[in-house]
């Protein structure tokens, strides 16, 4: 392990022409269209592209490209002035619009054009007709332009801005002729020149800021001699737009942009030279693994950056902390961690799924070493836990995790190693304990007979029938209550009915506990009554006790759902320490032969069969989040088996449709 190495991070800022991700053909493209002096002004061009895809670095590459010598003899062309404007640093609409020719003064002044033409700047700076601004000749060379604006009443704002366009105008021919006019009867010739106005990051703006800056472009269309480049993602300033302009936020945009630039995304190819200059001792680590990476990362450059940047962190973390974990493991763990959260949400709660996952990846390849994974069918999936179906499809993903070969407790440790260095931003997308796809998918269990109860009697399921692959989900239940489940009279047994207009039941007895009531997690609180009522809104039943435990242990009279050694790292017992419910896909490596979730631990379930002949009672199985382990063989004994409703304790309604 080499100790002492330097820690290197990547700046965020733009690129320059010397990494330009291949955009060098693009951005000449766009400054031969901007330079073109057949090409008619104002003009506006949108360069779009997502957060972090090279936008900045684009438009500095066109304002690099327009300063080029091919322009300067070549009559086809036209010179160009530019000028850079951040529009997300100011705020109000009259302070956008005086901060913008207050950048084109500051250009102007730059150039030395105000010394170059005082005598008429001060002639035009006269003929202003507002008192205020008479003699400000001073505050516009000393680039406070805003003064000007501030205290005009605003009825008088619109008059100002007449009177003072025409001095803008006036003053704009000076600067891109270098002269004043010859004669009144001259005309603007935007084939001599143009000001190019590059209006950079506009989607940092909140949404109204983003609509006063368009607007303020609009006050421009009519100037002869205007291009503005603006940089954003395009779907942001759609949706800003569309607040305030409903319907006609295309309409909108289409009047002030008239040329439109998506960015394509950045090659592999163009990526290894970028990560060659801005970074050779990080480069030479991850060069070989870029296959892996670029895709994981969208081809993204700033992605790319806070990528690497985190890797070296905890890179370095792991060598001060004497921690023996190969660099290609650290590497793997970082773009899961970046690039698929779901999953690293899912190994964070269980560390043994990446080693899960990748064993099903390997038995899938060589079961079908001639297709791609996510080309197989259901059927072919069947021995995969349902809960992994998308990560196995994923090619990108699966490349990633074949190359994993750390072991558990290397997984914590880069658990551990991935909190220190989350940014905000990384928290944000983390946030993914919601549902996934799929939970009311299904199983079908086929007749025959099984092992039951723990003395292990033969008993025979006598048809095939389908049970739920997960326990009813919050949100599951949350859609039978606002589709009138606790109204619909008919969805509920007679008994159920009285019961629930006698105590005014109108939800789950722990709806309103924010510690049990979350996304992903299973309902708990659920009497029979409400479980027979959730069943047959789905157009399902509830097992019998026979089916549930058919289901849960398969044929062989197993212990428990995935063998006969108790494991508490493949269920919620009171033993895994949690000391509340879990997600129901937590536990993929926790699933019985047919491919059902919990059958052992997180909540009790429902079934529909009576817990004596006389019709005592119902029966219920399963074990909860705080039953130890001896009670939790699916098989029995049992700490409980029933209990007369409407006892509505850690329960939960899991049910099978008819078969």
């Amino acid at each position: 392990m080499v100790e002492n190495e330097p820690v290197r991070i990547i700046s965020d800022n733009p690129e320059k022409d010397s990494i330009a991700f291949g955009f060098h053909a693009y951005a000449l493209t766009i400054a031969d269209l901007i330079s073109n002096r057949e090409n008619k002004t104002p003009l506006v061009i949108g360069i779009y592209g997502s957060w972090g895809s090279g936008k900045t670095t684009l438009m500095e590459l066109v304002r690099t490209c327009l300063t080029h010598d091919r322009y300067k003899d070549d009559k086809r062309f036209r010179a160009t002035k530019t000028v850079w404007f951040q529009a997300w640093k100011y705020g109000n609409e009259d302070e956008i619009l005086a901060a913008l020719i207050e950048e084109i003064f500051r250009t102007m002044k730059q150039d030395g054009f105000f010394e170059a033409c005082k005598a008429k700047i001060e002639e035009l700076v006269q003929g202003l007709k507002p008192s205020k601004v008479l003699g400000a000749f001073a505050k516009l060379v000393g680039a406070d332009i805003n003064e000007l604006f501030t205290d005009l009443e605003y009825k008088e704002k619109l008059g100002f801005y007449d009177t003072f366009q025409d001095f803008f105008d006036s003053l704009l021919w000076d600067y891109l002729k270098w002269r004043s006019k010859k004669t009144c009867s001259e005309q603007t010739d935007d084939a001599h020149g143009v000001l190019v106005v590059f209006i950079d990051d506009l989607d940092r703006c909140p949404n109204d800021r983003i609509v006063r800056v368009l607007e303020t472009i609009k006050l421009f269309m009519d100037k002869e001699g205007c291009v503005f480049v603006i940089g954003a993602a395009n779907e942001i300033i759609e949706k800003a737009l569309a607040k305030q302009y409903g319907e006609d936020t295309g309409r909108f945009m289409d009047k002030i942009v008239q040329v439109t630039f998506n960015l394509p995304q950045i090659q592999e190819t163009d990526f290894k030279p970028f990560i060659e200059k801005i970074s050779p001792d990080i480069n030479e680590k991850v060069s070989s693994h870029l296959p892996l990476i670029i895709p994981a990362m969208q081809n993204n450059p700033r992605q790319m950056k806070r990528f690497l940047n985190n890797l070296s962190l905890q890179d370095a973390i792991q060598r001060n902390k004497r921690i023996d974990i190969a660099f290609d493991n650290l590497l793997c763990w970082s773009i899961i961690e970046y690039a698929f959260p779901p999953l690293w949400y899912d190994v964070k709660d269980n560390p043994n799924v990446i080693l899960l996952l990748k064993d099903h990846i390997i038995k899938l390849e060589e079961r079908s070493p001639d297709r791609a994974i996510r080309e197989l069918s259901d059927e072919d999936l069947k021995d995969v836990p349902r809960s992994l179906w998308d990560y196995v499809k994923n090619r990108d993903l699966t490349e990633t995790i074949k190359s994993f070969t750390g072991t558990v407790d290397d997984i914590r440790q880069l658990i551990c190693l991935s909190g220190i260095v989350e940014s905000t931003e990384d928290a944000k997308m983390k946030q993914t304990d919601t549902p996934k796809t799929g939970l009311n998918d299904m199983v079908e269990v086929p007749a025959g007979e099984f092992q039951y109860g723990y003395k292990k009697i033969e008993k025979e399921i006598q048809s095939p029938f389908f049970i739920d692959v997960y326990p009813v989900t919050n949100d599951q239940y949350e859609r039978f209550m606002k589709e009138g489940g606790y109204t619909n009279d008919a969805l509920w047994s007679p008994e159920g009915l009285q019961w629930r207009k006698k105590d005014n039941i109108t939800q789950p007895k722990y709806w309103d506990d924010d510690k049990w009531n979350k996304e992903g997690h299973p309902v708990v609180g659920v009497s029979w009554y409400e479980a027979e009522a959730y069943a047959n809104w789905a157009g399902k039943r509830l097992p019998t006790e026979e089916e549930w435990e058919r289901a849960a242990r398969g044929t062989d009279g197993r212990e428990y759902p995935w063998g006969d050694v108790f494991d508490k790292e493949r269920c919620n017992s009171e033993e895994s320490g949690i000391g509340r419910t879990t997600r129901v896909t937590r536990y993929p490596n926790g699933t019985s032969p047919d491919g059902c979730y919990d059958m052992a631990g997180n909540v009790w379930e429902w079934t529909s069969s009576y817990y004596t002949e006389e019709g005592a009672g119902r029966v219920f199985r399963g074990g909860g989040w705080f039953i130890v382990a001896q009670f939790l063989p699916v098989g029995g004994p049992w700490l409980l088996l029933a209990r007369l409703p409407p006892l509505r304790c850690w329960l939960s309604p899991l049910q099978v449709s008819f078969p």
